[in-house]
């Protein structure tokens, strides 16, 4: 959870349950990501304890712990995908799922704090335990009564949910509480799972995405790029650091959006922009390299829980001297290459180029002002778990009402802090150029 802000105020553990003769076999298949996901924690064994998951905090006003109980029963009754777990086996993971009316919620009153720092360390605890990639349930809850209302933190494993999933979950509690239950059509994950391997079968070895892949690797040497400056971290996995900071706010945000249109791109284009920029001028590079992250949601799909996201290759020239206009006109044409759909899964890619991929480094993009049903408010924050990994950058980008706002986590050595706050202020510098030229250019000029 990094340094978020957490209230003080009475502290509640809600943890899922249900009776263990509520479980049914599910014949349905897993998701190629899914099922990787659950066979490389077990394969690490249950002695293995490094949290990762993430999770969102948000405010529900005054409400009684009935009712906040009742609010979460419902809405886990709601997503089939949250009541079902994998048990890893032999050929394939057994999916195992309970039906909606087994489901119920367990309150822990843990007590009264006096300081916000006190709750954090309990929370993050409570999500360690309870959140984890094998087992059930994968997701659990904290809410935390205050001065201001009640605050709810949810925290799953990051295995079943994604950025788009964490921000459509204040809209639908908040929703559940006013008894505004929005109607959530269509098919789920676990129906996802079947359907991706059934298409991914059909999709050919050898493709011009391969071929992007294979060029990316070539110019790393046969690996994923890499940050492009030192993070005086060895290959051991270490601590990893969060960081967080707003990039632009809304009336920049706004000056830049337009600025990016006008160059052919869209925001996320203009924010790769600015990020090779960045690159070329804080480390001299000739272009950015980096694995992108993209909501790959289809339509039918767009209103369900899951993990829906798909890594992409992007190499964006950024020669000396290089200026915003010609850069994402670049990074536009990278962003269009980009295959949508399940052919873009971790597992999928990896099967087709023959070789485990390990992103070093990653950039993801997500306009939560787009998600399904009600967008998230102001306030709400995105959380994570504190994790140990090895020398890789991931740096999330995400555009708001407020603005945009990136997140980045990345090596806790000094060099890292150091290097990663570099690269960031310079794209930040970068973005606020671009907004300010382009407002200057449309302010008409005093007569």
């Amino acid at each position: 959870m990094g340094d978020s802000t957490v209230p003080a105020g009475r502290l509640v553990f809600w943890t899922p349950t249900a009776a263990a003769s509520a479980w049914a076999d599910d014949p349905r298949a897993p998701a190629l990501v899914h099922e990787h996901h659950v066979r490389a924690a077990a394969a690490r064994g249950p002695r293995h304890v490094d949290p990762a998951w993430v999770g969102v905090s948000f405010g529900v006003g005054r409400a009684g712990r009935q009712q906040v109980g009742s609010a979460l029963s419902a809405w886990l009754r709601g997503h089939e995908h949250l009541r079902s777990r994998l048990v890893p086996a032999r050929e394939r993971c057994v999916r195992r799922t309970l039906p909606a009316s087994a489901v119920t919620v367990r309150r822990e009153d843990i007590g009264d704090f006096a300081d916000g720092a006190s709750v954090r360390r309990q929370i993050e605890a409570f999500f360690d335990r309870g959140a984890g990639p094998l087992g059930w349930p994968q997701v659990v809850f904290a809410t935390v009564e205050g001065a201001g209302g009640v605050t709810v933190f949810a925290g799953a494993d990051h295995g079943i949910v994604d950025g788009y999933t964490l921000a459509m979950i204040p809209g639908q509690i908040r929703g559940l509480l006013a008894d505004r239950a929005e109607h959530l059509p269509g098919p789920t994950f676990l129906d996802f799972g079947a359907e991706e391997r059934s298409l991914v079968d059909r999709l050919p070895t050898e493709s011009e995405h391969a071929d992007h892949w294979r060029t990316l690797l070539c110019d790393a040497h046969d690996r994923t790029p890499a940050f492009p400056l030192p993070l005086g971290a060895s290959e051991a996995p270490l601590t990893q650091r969060s960081a967080y900071r707003w990039l632009l706010d809304e009336p920049a945000t706004a000056g830049f959006a337009a600025a990016s249109r006008q160059g052919g791109g869209s925001t996320a284009a203009g924010l790769l922009a600015c990020l090779a920029l960045a690159a070329g001028r804080i480390a001299g590079g000739r272009h950015l390299s980096v694995v992108s992250l993209a909501n790959t949601r289809p339509d039918r799909w767009r209103t369900a829980p899951g993990w829906f996201v798909g890594l992409h290759p992007v190499r964006i020239p950024t020669a000396p001297g290089a200026v915003f206009t010609d850069t994402v006109a670049l990074a536009a044409a990278e962003l269009r290459r980009r295959r949508p759909g399940p052919g873009s899964s971790l597992p999928h890619i990896s099967r087709m180029l023959r070789r485990e991929i390990h992103p070093r480094f990653v950039v993801s993009y997500l306009d939560v002002r787009r998600v399904a049903g009600t967008p998230p408010r102001q306030e709400d924050t995105m959380l994570r778990s504190r994790i140990h990994g090895p020398a890789e950058v991931y740096v999330w980008l995400t555009r708001s009402e407020r603005g945009v706002h990136v997140s980045t986590r990345f090596p806790d050595t000094v060099v890292a802090r150091a290097n990663v706050e570099r690269f960031v202020l310079a794209a930040a510098h970068a973005a606020a150029r671009v907004a300010d030229s382009h407002r200057a250019e449309t302010v008409p000029a005093r007569v």
